[in-house]
């Protein structure tokens, strides 16, 4: 490509190397400077070259941040915020969802490299899907999947295809007190299209209850459950995003017959999984610490459910140096507290929350969607 602004004295491809090397903010001016610039930073391959680069590079120049999601109560309108992953959760930017929902706010699906997957179905499903990248400002909306006539509810994974550089959806519909599997749907961002995969379809329940995912190591999580009418035999759910197929991972002896309403997340590159312990009135935090090992299965720490000072409603994230992000309830304000299990500390964050719709998902900035039209 001819840059016709750059510089006399360095050559076009280690400019190049340079552009590559910048955080997202710095770019997206650049591409206002000229349209040599322009054209080549919204370029497909520029943008893979420089996802896969902050995907590789140390930690420091591009560590992960926190997305944070909450519903204040006055205004009653969902508001996101970008974290710094350090002691004070430090806010770097208060990016605007530039659609609105039906319902009283956006399911966060997840997120891959810099992208947000919101469904539009926290209390009415409407089919409704945003692809979102909070850090260029741009979305898009995506082609309605095949909506079932009978009663049924749905479950919903994000991942990234890295062998076709493509990001993919899946749908798992399943269809209420029937013991059938459910039907299945993929999206791929690179088709623009749905299709069924029915014949894939997992032997297993996703609980609608605490539904949660998370992506990792190439492949979109669940707390997947079956009743044989003797009680629960529970596992790690997988979906293979290239090669478009379900496995399972099996969990600790603690975890493997208890009610399958268990949130799974990521800590670091580790899976990570909570058990709701109503008996003894605590949260337990157990880790993978080598992906796929079942006997690498560690409980991390536990979390009361009351302290002498707040009310824990649930356990929102955990980050790689072991504390733990909580949404607390005290009187009639919920606040966002980190907490050290090793040392038994609390700080409060001024977070204040309407306990119930806040979520918080790593998140790491790129310019995917750059490239698109909207």
């Amino acid at each position: 490509m001819n840059m016709e602004c750059s510089s006399d004295y360095l050559p076009e491809e280690m400019m190049i190397q340079i552009l590559l090397r910048l955080p997202v903010k710095f770019l997206l001016q650049f591409t206002s400077v000229c349209k040599s610039w322009n054209s080549l930073i919204k370029h497909n391959a520029f943008i893979k070259n420089h996802l896969n680069l902050n995907l590789t590079s140390n930690k420091t120049r591009n560590a992960p941040l926190f997305l944070l999601r909450h519903v204040p109560s006055d205004p009653n309108v969902e508001q996101y915020s970008l974290h710094f992953d350090n002691d004070t959760f430090q806010e770097c930017s208060k990016p605007q969802l530039p659609v609105k929902s039906f319902n009283v706010c956006f399911r966060i699906v997840g997120s891959c490299n810099g992208l947000v997957l919101l469904s539009d179905d926290y209390l009415t499903e409407t089919n409704t899907f945003i692809l979102w990248n909070p850090s260029i400002r741009k979305f898009i909306r995506l082609p309605k999947p095949h909506f079932p006539h009978f009663q049924h509810y749905t479950v919903y994974g994000f991942g990234f295809d890295s062998k076709k550089n493509d990001y993919k959806i899946v749908q798992l519909v399943y269809e209420c007190h029937s013991r059938a599997g459910p039907e299945v749907e993929l999206y791929s961002l690179n088709s623009g299209s749905w299709k069924n995969i029915t014949a894939a379809s997992p032997k297993y329940k996703i609980s609608q209850t605490m539904w949660s995912q998370v992506f990792v190591n190439g492949s979109i999580h669940w707390i997947g459950f079956c009743n044989n009418g003797e009680g629960f035999r529970n596992v790690v759910l997988g979906f293979n995003v290239c090669e478009e197929v379900f496995h399972e991972i099996e969990l600790p002896k603690d975890l493997a017959s208890e009610e399958p309403n268990m949130p799974i997340s990521v800590t670091g590159k580790s899976l990570t999984v909570q058990h709701y312990d109503i008996r003894h009135k605590c949260w337990n935090v157990w880790v993978m610490r080598e992906y796929g090992v079942v006997k690498s299965w560690t409980k991390q720490f536990t979390i009361d459910f009351v302290t002498p000072n707040f009310q824990v409603t649930r356990v929102l994230g955990c980050r790689e140096n072991d504390e733990v992000l909580l949404e607390t309830y005290e009187g009639k304000k919920g606040e966002i507290v980190l907490h050290d299990p090793k040392k038994n500390t609390n700080v409060f964050l001024g977070i204040h929350t309407d306990p119930g719709y806040t979520c918080i998902e790593y998140y790491m900035e790129s310019l995917v969607l750059l490239d698109r039209a909207t």
